[in-house]
């Protein structure tokens, strides 16, 4: 169901979260959650980046899965709690006066029903600004964590795009989609 209790490969799941007490979604509630969970991301929600060795590798943007869950769960259906955050690595190369810093972190999503998932994000930035290097690293763990956390919810909000076949496919459609007279 929408929302069953159960970790993914950073953290663990429940269904008790015993800060906040639980407040059932109705029976229509979750059944409109089901179905907008179980929708795949568009095409145009799905961004790509260089992987490396990898190649390219989708992704769907932070602010674009948050307001996915607002949509979902409404502004009071869920939250986010930072369980742990850490930095694991830090230097400073004095040729070029660059701070590198790498943090990791662990999040919590709970929605009011007290269902929840905790994950795990990690961010590493290099500037030249040592608190600008630290502060965005911080945030990218962060946020990397939250996504991570929210797709275990579904496919609506990114796990699709851990389906190679489906954003292969997504991404073959959008040039002929956008083509096509209205």
């Amino acid at each position: 169901g929408a929302g069953a209790g159960g970790g993914g490969g950073g953290g663990g799941g429940g269904v008790v979260d015993l800060q906040h007490p639980a407040q059932p979604f109705d029976g229509a509630e979750q059944n409109r959650m089901q179905d907008q969970l179980r929708t795949n991301l568009t095409s145009d929600e799905i961004s790509t980046r260089s992987g490396g060795s990898a190649g390219q590798v989708a992704y769907v943007e932070g602010w674009r899965v948050i307001a996915k869950a607002q949509e979902i769960f409404g502004f009071d259906g869920w939250s986010s709690r930072i369980l742990q955050l850490q930095r694991e690595y830090e230097d400073h190369d004095s040729k070029n006066g660059r701070w590198t810093y790498s943090y990791s972190a662990t999040v919590r999503i709970s929605l009011r029903n007290g269902t929840f998932h905790d994950e795990v994000g990690s961010g590493c930035k290099v500037d030249k600004d040592r608190g600008k290097a630290i502060e965005n690293a911080r945030k990218e763990a962060v946020t990397d964590a939250m996504k991570r956390g929210l797709r275990l919810f579904g496919p609506a909000l990114g796990l699709s795009v851990y389906d190679k076949d489906y954003v292969t496919e997504a991404k073959r459609a959008k040039p002929a989609a956008a083509a096509a007279p209205a």
